[in-house]
């Protein structure tokens, strides 16, 4: 028996042995005898930047502190590679308390962790810390610093232009001397953090400005920069003599690999422009490439749009490319002396016709068919000319009607504006389209001022007032010019109130003069032409931009809220012997100081006698039903204008009017009204924002349009001097104080008593009439209104 116990106790001992020389063989195979992996090792600091970034990022679980001093020894130590050990360190750190980043079958503390194991891992914990969408390996063309960049505009310090036209900042050294090579990196936003591998992709950049070449390489244009690329020796001879053209260039591993220069050009009068075609007299429409490029090449080189491109001149090469155009090219700025202007329907309002009657004052010609086989037609003084569609006229190019002599007019008998029946100048275009015909009239803008002066101002008014309206009008209509308003049809403007009304009364002798005498005169503030905003009458203040959008504001700071009287006078807003503050435009923000001055005189304006200076409203029996409706139809046409108080009622006068208070909201139906009053008013006094309290919510309305077109009911306006005007859009202006009538706490109706006549942003017409009736001269009436501007002739 006890000889059996020692059998079974050293087999026993022997299974024991046996299984600790298999753990230690395998101990010794997979740990002991480990060896160094082989491969490149990871640096360091490439690990600091990455894991730094997470926190910068705000991952969750990383310990900040912990991190910076783990850094900080890091760097006293001065090792350049990541050790395993120190790997796992920075695991824990990172909050990764989890093995499965680790690798414990492959290294032993002291090995380096090979770069690709590193990254590996690396992209594990983006995913484990839902980083993944904002650290991400992107491949990017990059381009180079301002070490490859010739021209006089350059990169902010240390940054990389890459073609995805975004500029990085390189966080790595790893990525100095990449120019002009396609790698994979770590990127978080515009940072480039951390060098992962390059690729041997090639790369193209379509119809770029190739500007000179030579011995050093390429210079292009590439996104406002000047580019100098390497080019390869065997390429050298090719490229020599390329300038000024346009090529598409491919590229890779740091220099130019080949080069197609498109020399295919066509010029011509550009008649009309949109997204994806151009028309050009003599070829007819011509499509655009999905990459087609615009480059202004005259005074400073640029990249431009196509909606840049001058309609109505030839300023322009055009680049073809498989029957396309690729590539635009403006070549210069000349004295651009014509305007073109779409002729509204006065039966329906908008540009298009069903039919255009005209019959020229002397003998007419119209030419139409395609450009490749022109027709000319004679049509005699007096004779109609009826043009539908269908018509013979209409099938190929446009028609061009146009006088035998330059100072015949021809009438559109089509059509009736306040003169009758009116008559153009110069060339008349009849497009078709698909919504109808397009009548557009090519005439100089000096000859168009002479048909708009007299239809925007009085012709009675002193000659320095209708100067100062000349200019004003001629510099509105240069900026279209240069940006044109009906780009797709080929149309600067057109001939109403929504840009200048044009030929709606007959030339006069005095508006001509005026025109005449400021022949070429633009108002330019610094290197742009203004926008030269004018109206009716004041109320005694102006307004800025801001009246519209709060950023306009910024973008015309010549506009500005003014007192327009006289300047030594101080504007008191009392009858004579009442107390009274001094008013200013910032004053009357406040409701009280506007009420006071709206509901009294000002003997020190310019207008105080003009009809329009006060007037007074009245809604006797309030129609909430219509109220509604052009609420909505308001909403509906800016619905961040119309905004719903989301609040508790009783809080509201806590809360205030602030934006974050209220959302955008279509208006339920509205059955009562409770209130109305003015929440805020601009500098000027010009109401801004209005509140209605209904028994479906409390609404603001935001603007002084949507306040004149709401509180509209369509009743007469008593102007001061006791004359009525029929109202049925808008309200006079929004310099206005409204008094609510009640019954039964509802609004049952309100008073409101007003001021001038237009939104008060730019000169006052009936202003510049009392300016020029003191003896001001146009240039002082035009520099009280846009100040800081310049007169300046364009034509010089």
């Amino acid at each position: 028996m006890r000889s059996g116990f020692r059998i079974w106790l050293k087999v026993f001992l022997m299974i024991i042995m046996a299984g600790a020389l298999i753990w230690l063989i395998y101990k010794d195979e997979t740990f002991w005898q480990l060896k160094q992996p082989e491969g490149e090792m990871v640096k360091l600091s490439d690990v600091r930047i990455l894991t730094e970034e997470l926190a910068l990022a705000g991952a969750a679980g990383v310990d900040e502190k912990q991190l910076e001093e783990f850094w900080k020894q890091q760097s006293e130590a001065g090792a350049d590679d990541l050790s395993y050990g120190t790997y796992k360190e920075l695991l824990m750190i990172l909050g990764q308390k989890d093995k499965e980043l680790w690798y414990e079958k492959k290294y032993r503390d002291e090995f380096k962790l090979l770069k690709k194991d590193w990254y590996e891992s690396y992209d594990k914990l983006l995913t484990l810390m839902d980083m993944e969408e904002t650290i991400r390996l992107e491949k990017i063309t990059l381009l180079c610093g301002n070490d490859g960049i010739v021209g006089e505009k350059k990169l902010e310090e240390g940054l990389i232009l890459a073609q995805n036209e975004m500029t990085y900042l390189p966080i790595s050294e790893e990525f100095i001397g990449k120019n002009f090579q396609t790698i994979e990196a770590y990127v978080h936003g515009e940072r480039l953090l951390s060098f992962y591998q390059e690729c041997t992709d090639e790369q193209q950049i379509t119809n770029v400005w190739v500007m000179e070449s030579g011995d050093q390489g390429l210079q292009i244009f590439y996104e406002d920069y000047e580019i100098l690329l390497p080019v390869r020796t065997a390429l050298q001879e090719k490229i020599q003599g390329a300038r000024e053209q346009i090529a598409d260039i491919r590229f890779g591993e740091g220099e130019l690999h080949s080069i197609d220069i498109k020399s295919e050009k066509i010029s011509g009068k550009l008649l009309a422009s949109a997204e994806n075609t151009i028309e050009l007299e003599g070829y007819g429409s011509l499509e655009l490439t999905e990459n087609c490029v615009g480059y202004q090449l005259y005074g400073g080189l640029k990249k431009t749009q196509i909606s840049e491109l001058p309609i109505g001149y030839d300023f322009s090469d055009f680049v073809m490319e498989d029957g396309k155009i690729c590539a635009f090219l403006i070549t210069r700025k000349e004295e651009m002396k014509n305007i073109r202007v779409a002729i509204k329907n006065n039966d329906t309002g908008s540009i298009y016709h069903d039919e255009i009657v005209v019959s020229g004052q002397n003998d007419m010609t119209i030419r139409y068919g395609d450009y490749e086989n022109r027709k000319e037609e004679k049509i005699a003084s007096g004779e109609e000319l009826h043009i539908k569609q269908g018509s013979e006229y209409l099938k190929g190019a446009r028609a061009l009607i146009e006088t035998e002599t330059n100072t015949g007019k021809i009438e559109v008998l089509s059509q009736l504006r306040e003169q009758g029946i009116p008559a153009y100048r110069g060339i008349l275009e009849v497009v078709k389209t698909e919504n109808g015909l397009v009548l557009i009239n090519e005439v100089p803008l000096e000859e168009y001022l002479y048909s708009v002066v007299p239809s925007e101002m009085p012709a009675s008014y002193p000659l320095e007032a209708l100067k100062a309206q000349a200019v004003c009008a001629r510099t509105y209509g240069y900026r279209y010019l240069e940006r044109p308003g009906y780009g797709d049809i080929g149309a600067h403007v057109d001939d109403s109130v929504s840009y200048q009304v044009y030929n709606n009364i007959a030339e006069n002798v005095n508006s001509t003069k005026a025109v005449k005498e400021t022949a070429g005169t633009i108002l330019y503030y610094e290197e742009e032409p203004v926008q030269a905003y004018y109206y009716s009458t004041s109320c005694g203040f102006g307004a800025d931009a801001g009246v519209w959008n709060e950023e306009k504001k910024d973008e015309m700071p010549y506009l500005k809220p003014k007192y327009i009287g006289e300047a030594e006078a101080a504007a008191q807003g009392a009858d004579e012997g009442n107390d009274s503050v001094e008013m200013s435009p910032q004053k009357l923000s406040e409701e009280e100081v506007f009420e006071e001055y709206i509901c009294n005189k000002d003997e020190g304006a310019f207008e105080k006698g003009e009809a329009w200076f006060r007037w007074e409203y009245e809604v006797e029996e309030l129609d909430v039903s219509m109220l509604f409706d052009r609420l909505i139809e308001r909403y509906k046409a800016g619905p961040e204008k119309i905004l719903h108080y989301t609040g508790e009622r009783n809080e509201l006068e806590e809360a205030g009017t602030e934006a974050e208070n209220y959302l955008s909201e279509e208006p339920e139906k509205i059955g009562e009204i409770y209130d109305i009053r003015c929440v805020r008013r601009k500098e000027g006094g010009v109401m801004d924002e209005l509140l209605l309290d209904t028994d479906q919510g409390i609404y603001k309305i935001v603007t002084e349009y949507n306040i004149r077109y709401i509180l509209n009911q369509g009743n007469a306006v008593v102007r001061q001097d006791g004359s009525t005007y029929e109202s049925n859009m808008l309200l006079p202006s929004a310099y206005i104080a409204i008094e609510p009538a009640r019954a039964d706490e509802k609004v049952t109706g309100y008073r409101i008593v007003g001021g001038g006549y237009g939104h008060g942003v730019g000169m006052s017409q009936n202003g510049a009439k009392a300016m020029g009736l003191e003896g001001m001269s146009s240039e002082e009436i035009l520099t009280f209104y846009y100040e800081d501007c310049r007169l300046e002739n364009v034509y010089e």
